[in-house]
């Protein structure tokens, strides 16, 4: 596709080692592979939407005037001798509202990418879900804003979460999950 631009940032190994002093090269890798699969995916929605708004009458010209951009980077959100959490964000210009983060959590002892279930164990959901709900009820409480708990489904195995600087993880929940969308993403700190 010779109209899309896509600019993918990532670091170099010597960067990230500089940077972090243990993390290793195949930790790069990772991150570049997950960059990487947010780009092919952003890549097939654009292809999608070039297809659709030819289909839909519109010329070649005009689609080359969209200036359709994807751009991929990661930002290191918390790095402990446990633990390296990072966010992979991307956006695509064509939609100028579509944005995502995805998070990623090291653990460093193990050398592998874990889950909530990894940090918190088997009640991971019941857990995190009710701590959530405690701290909404708390906020809507101070804020007044209406918080929508009765439709949320909970926290999942899908639920995005990072580690900060305590050890405890920080469920990230997207923007009009459980409030309106001038909230934005909510993130909410569960302890152990």
């Amino acid at each position: 596709m010779d109209e899309l631009a896509i600019s993918v940032e990532i670091p170099s190994v010597e960067t990230i080692a500089a940077d972090t002093d243990s993390v290793t090269g195949q930790v790069n890798e990772d991150i570049y592979t997950f960059c990487e699969a947010y780009a092919a995916e952003a890549q097939q929605r654009a292809e999608e939407y070039k297809e659709a708004f030819l289909a839909t009458g519109g010329t070649q010209e005009e689609w080359a005037a969209h200036d359709i951009r994807i751009q991929v980077s990661y930002d290191i959100l918390t790095q402990t001798e446990d633990y390296l959490s990072l966010v992979v964000s991307g956006t695509e210009s064509w939609t100028s509202a579509y944005s995502e983060l995805r998070y990623y959590t090291l653990d460093m002892h193990t050398g592998k990418w874990i889950a909530l279930e990894d940090v918190l164990g088997a009640d991971y959901a019941a857990l995190a879900t009710e701590q959530v709900r405690q701290q909404a009820e708390a906020l809507a409480a101070e804020t007044g804003v209406a918080y929508e708990l009765e439709q949320w489904q909970g926290v999942t195995a899908d639920t995005s979460f990072y580690m900060n600087a305590d050890g405890n993880p920080v469920v990230v929940l997207e923007k009009y999950e459980i409030a309106p969308g001038a909230e934005g993403r909510l993130e909410f700190e569960i302890t152990q």
